[in-house]
């Protein structure tokens, strides 16, 4: 990674990143294995990982419906139902919507708790563990150095890099409510992505940038 990029991602795992912006990695996903996903009506996947830690082909056959959090997710998995906001709370929003049923959640082991807590007797199976890498967290907290503008794709992101960098003075944008909820912990100003995807939060950043430009 190369210091000096205008917008910097600060996102846990590799994956596709936005022109404009440089994307900085700080973990990796580790599938679980021999996991056991029950029967149920509706299968909710809840990150690409999610989907390419088991074989979700497979399991439609035992659901309903399969509902993907946002389009990674969907372009991952194939055939399933995307709610209006790609979060959690938009997840839920959905299956209030839907006859009641047995839901089933693929997840990360780090995942927050707002799903269980807005969808009572929803069944989370963990399908992956996110481990932290110390040195990529460093080396993005120097990217950050050189920025203009950080993206946090994740609470966990946030996380392990807000104490590691200066970003006085930076634009800082959040993917989504979790994760904005997180930097407001973390003591970190910032905007937050009205879609809660990595493209519309970069795209954020530099119009802010673009405002602060024309000051």
């Amino acid at each position: 990674m190369e210091g000096g990029a205008e917008i910097v991602v600060i996102r846990i795992k590799e994956g596709p990143c936005p022109g404009g912006a440089v994307c900085a990695p700080v973990g990796r996903a580790i599938p679980r294995r021999d996991v056991t996903v029950p029967e149920g009506d509706y299968l909710v996947v809840m990150s690409p990982v999610a989907a390419s830690a088991v074989d979700v082909a497979a399991l439609r056959r035992k659901f309903k419906r399969v509902i993907c959090i946002g389009p990674s997710t969907a372009r991952a998995v194939g055939d399933c139902e995307i709610p209006r906001e790609y979060t959690s709370y938009g997840v839920a929003e959905l299956l209030s919507g839907l006859a009641p049923g047995r839901v089933v959640v693929l997840r990360s082991s780090s995942g927050n708790d707002i799903l269980r807590s807005l969808t009572p007797g929803v069944i989370e199976v963990p399908v992956y563990d996110v481990e932290i890498d110390p040195e990529r967290a460093r080396a993005a907290a120097r990217l950050i150095a050189g920025a203009r503008a950080v993206v946090f794709a994740s609470s966990l992101a946030a996380e392990a890099v807000a104490g590691l960098a200066d970003m006085s003075g930076k634009v800082v944008v959040a993917i989504g409510p979790v994760t904005s909820r997180a930097l407001s912990r973390l003591g970190v100003r910032h905007a937050t992505a009205s879609s809660a995807t990595i493209g519309d939060a970069v795209r954020l950043a530099a119009e802010i940038l673009r405002g602060r430009g024309q000051r």
